[in-house]
């Protein structure tokens, strides 16, 4: 099997203010590598899913990405306005958590995110070529700390919204599901 590379839209939908810092439109806990930085290339046996936030609005809210695994949650970044985030990881399934909800919607205090695949259509779009060259960020020396702080509030919440995500049938979480066929060969 050839490594592909995945990716993933996260989807913000709201006017609240997020974890950021006033005036900033990254996390502190964030490096921003640049509109120029590579994605990285997947070796055999791996896959690399990004994770990109096209738009400007809303640019003091964030959201933060998990991959929820049998062995414990995963951090994989903080996704900010206009920028992406990819994660390296094996190839196969795998479930991915936005905090601070799971669906689209206007909250009344808080932002709400959610994950939304890019389609193989349309990555070779117009449209994706210009939110591809959003800024990669990558995780900055705070990010373990404030993981390791945080892994109450991250259970807490896992343990509250995915017993939600199992109730959908199987073939409604495969059709909001990222898949191989969708990411580069």
């Amino acid at each position: 099997m050839r490594a592909r590379m995945a990716l993933a839209a996260v989807a913000l939908l709201a006017l609240a203010s997020g974890c950021s810092t006033p005036g900033s439109s990254s996390n502190p806990l964030m490096k921003r590598l640049g509109g120029d930085a590579h994605t990285p290339v997947p070796l055999y046996g791996r896959a690399v899913v990004v994770f990109i936030r096209p738009t400007k609005d809303s640019y003091m809210t964030q959201s933060t990405v998990y991959e929820i695994r049998r062995d414990g949650d995963y951090f994989v970044g903080v996704v900010s306005a206009s920028s992406r985030v990819a994660y390296v990881t094996d190839t196969g399934s795998h479930l991915f958590m936005v905090v601070d909800d799971r669906r689209p919607r206007i909250g009344w205090w808080k932002s709400r995110f959610s994950l939304l695949p890019v389609r193989r259509p349309q990555i070779e779009s117009k449209e994706f070529q210009q939110w591809d060259s959003v800024d990669l960020l990558a995780p900055g020396p705070g990010c373990e700390q404030w993981v390791r702080d945080s892994v109450n509030s991250i259970v807490e919440k896992r343990n509250q919204y995915l017993p939600e995500w199992y109730k959908k049938s199987e073939s409604e979480r495969r059709s909001i599901g990222l898949h191989a066929e969708d990411g580069y060969p």
